[in-house]
């Protein structure tokens, strides 16, 4: 049997598995409308950017229908949400105000910063009107941040024939993949399986965090450890490449086991409180979200009750002036959300 004919076998055993099993997109809301208001340059009739509120429709809708979804999650940072970890770590975070956001280099000379503000804003609160309108779950808790409500329903609430696609730019969520569990990345157009992870990072899903907690994260200003970059974790800790997850504590064996072997051991135990304290700031599948929280967040998932409001979503589009950035409005609500639970 050549070697065709076996992974010929394979997809069309993949695709068996898969088939009766719902879908669901769970999106980033924050990082999905940033990119949005960033990238995209449409205006309305009257030269106004509303890229914001078109990019955030257009891509959700466009995962949707890539994806089969069968239901739409989206998630948004809590006011406060960052408390906990600003608590665990008062660095947390503190570059994030030093980076304004800038809207689309087609605007940048047509708007100072105060309009910019305004702007954002404004885009903002449009995109939370319009999916009032969608059967679209809107997910929002004060003091929880967006990526723990992600991981905790990708890692302990989806039902026994339910898959997830996390959609976010960041690569956080690719700790979270597994048979299960995939990350489609909007800015590299990419849907990341175990394989591709593998492939990309030279690292197994299970094993991203070892790999995450030594590198740090420059875009939360997380420190890692010095000298530990993807190539020497991969070079000095082989087993990431393995399906076995690596714990924090195992990790700190093996450094012990090897530590006259090359300095990058010692530097590793040296620095053991800033691995933990990263394992606690960037870990998902177990999140830190207070219990009276979670029962909230278990009932809205179970609950499932956003429903389509067709002619709702055409006249405040409309008084949005976006209406026309659909096109065939009715076409696109059609393949776009018939397929997701009502």
């Amino acid at each position: 049997m050549n070697e065709t004919y076996k992974r010929l076998l394979k997809e069309v055993e993949k695709d068996h598995q898969h088939l009766g099993q719902e879908k669901v997109l769970i999106v980033d809301g924050l990082n999905t409308f940033i990119r949005s208001w960033t990238v995209n340059p449409t205006m309305d009739d009257n030269g106004d950017h509303i890229g914001g509120i078109v990019g955030f429709l257009k891509g959700i809708g466009y995962a949707i229908r890539e994806y089969d979804a069968t239901r739409c999650i989206v998630v948004f940072d809590g006011k406060g949400g960052s408390k906990q970890r600003k608590q665990l770590y008062s660095g947390y975070k503190e570059n994030r105000g030093n980076n304004r956001f800038r809207v689309n280099r087609a605007y940048s000379d047509l708007m100072n910063p105060e309009e910019e503000s305004e702007s954002m804003k404004r885009q903002m609160i449009g995109v939370f009107e319009l999916l009032e309108y969608l059967p679209v779950d809107l997910l929002l808790y004060d003091g929880v941040e967006a990526d723990d409500v992600m991981g905790y329903i990708a890692s302990q609430l989806l039902k026994e024939n339910e898959r997830a696609v996390l959609m976010s730019a960041d690569k956080d969520f690719l700790q979270l993949v597994n048979e299960r569990v995939e990350v489609y990345s909007p800015t590299k157009k990419k849907l990341y399986n175990t394989e591709l992870v593998l492939s990309e990072y030279g690292v197994h899903p299970t094993n991203f965090m070892v790999y995450r907690t030594l590198d740090g994260d420059k875009s939360d200003n997380i420190d890692g450890i010095s000298g530990c970059g993807l190539k020497t974790i991969i070079k000095r800790f082989p087993e990431v490449v393995e399906e076995k997850e690596i714990t924090i504590d195992k990790l700190f064996e093996l450094c012990e086991e090897r530590k006259d072997e090359n300095k990058i051991y010692k530097t590793i135990l040296d620095g053991k409180n800033v691995v933990e304290r990263n394992y606690q700031l960037m870990q998902l599948n177990d999140p830190h979200i207070p219990t009276n929280k979670k029962l909230t967040i278990n009932q809205k998932y179970l609950d499932n009750s956003a429903k389509l409001d067709k002619l709702g979503f055409i006249k405040k589009a409309m008084g949005m002036k976006v209406i026309n950035s659909f096109g065939d409005v009715n076409s696109w609500i059609q393949n776009t959300f018939a397929k997701l639970h009502k």
